[in-house]
């Protein structure tokens, strides 16, 4: 009897033994996904980017623009500001039905021939280069740019501010391309806004070394549309004609320096925004205006550029008014490094606390 009993305790001693492995065993189980979940539902930002925004032709960098700079910003942003990766979030490619709320179809017919890409980027050799490697290669990066733009005014509406690590095309028109700029973005965003949201109105704040006459010529003869528009008259495109679609119409000398350039931004933005109450900013941030920049023809600093940034935020937060940030133009080989320094000033100071 006596190991009959000793039997009868070892067996239910193994009986509770097994429960508690399996009871473990489904601790295990329910704690893993518990940990993967927490990684999954990382928190976002409205930083918007992909890694096909990045431009090069038969994998050649190519032209005075500046086709590392899309790197160049997330890789400052991962290693200097802590952001991940996976905190940005990838938008998808423009559509040909979005496209066409603006652009006539017989102009996106003709982008593909070599000869007329050739002609907007101002590089006659580049008609040699076989059609498909310069979709590839430089429209494809240049739709989804686009893309990341109408996503861009959506999340800027949603979390009261968004940056486009892209887009910006400010001298696109509805049939030609010109200036580097293929696709009219910013007219295609306000466009698709309009159809969710008729009443909104915009003011578009392009500070672009440039004259932004591509989105002056689409948009400008709307009321629901204001433009701020400070640019070097000296250069590219000088086009009176589109001038006369600009409510705040700036031009500057060559060589403009910080101090005047800061100026005048004091000056007319908070103007504008009292005059136009607008719902929503759309803002043109070009890097072009780098004193070493070889298209801008300005003199201003980069402790400039992160200055104006902020200033523009600011004058966004402090009347509640969503903005979405574009990159624009900006040539010279420290424009990424800029841009990345400027959106990590935005975060530790105007948006502090709005993340």
């Amino acid at each position: 009897m006596g190991v009959l009993n000793n039997n009868k305790y070892l067996f239910f001693a193994m009986k509770i033994i097994e429960r508690m492995a399996i009871a473990m065993m489904t601790l295990v189980v329910i704690v893993i996904p518990t940990v993967s979940q927490k990684k999954a539902e990382e928190p976002s930002l409205p930083i918007i980017y992909s890694s096909k925004y990045n431009v090069s032709v038969l994998g050649e960098d190519f032209h005075q623009f500046n086709t590392k700079k899309f790197k160049q910003m997330v890789d400052y942003l991962t290693t200097q500001c802590g952001i991940r990766k996976s905190q940005l979030i990838t938008p998808s490619k423009i559509t040909q039905k979005e496209l066409l709320k603006v652009h006539k179809p017989e102009y996106l017919k003709s982008l593909n021939e070599s000869r007329n890409i050739a002609q907007v980027l101002e590089m006659p050799s580049l008609r040699f280069i076989p059609i498909t490697s310069l979709k590839s290669g430089l429209l494809e990066p240049m739709l989804f740019g686009a893309g990341g733009t109408v996503l861009g005014v959506k999340k800027a509406i949603e979390s009261g501010w968004a940056i486009n690590l892209s887009g910006g095309y400010h001298h696109a028109k509805r049939d030609h391309g010109e200036g580097f700029c293929f696709f009219a973005d910013i007219p295609i965003a306000v466009k698709c806004l309009w159809e969710e949201k008729p009443h909104s109105k915009v003011l578009i704040v392009d500070l672009d070394a440039h004259q932004g006459n591509g989105v002056s010529s689409i948009l400008g003869d709307d009321n629901r549309i204001a433009i701020l528009d400070i640019y070097n008259s000296h250069v590219f495109p000088d086009d009176e004609n589109a001038e006369r679609f600009v409510s705040y119409n700036i031009p500057i000398t060559r060589q403009t320096d910080t101090r005047t350039y800061l100026g005048l931004i004091d000056k007319w933005l908070p103007l504008a925004i009292k005059e136009h109450k607008p719902d929503l900013i759309i803002y043109n941030a070009g890097t072009d205006i780098f004193i070493l920049d070889a298209l801008g023809g300005l003199s201003i600093t980069e402790q400039g550029i992160i200055k104006r940034d902020e200033k523009v935020f600011k004058a966004a937060v402090d009347n509640s008014i969503p903005i979405l940030m574009l990159l624009a133009g900006g040539y010279h080989k420290k424009s990424g490094e800029i841009i990345g320094k400027s959106i990590e000033n935005l975060l530790n100071t105007v948006l502090k606390g709005k993340i």
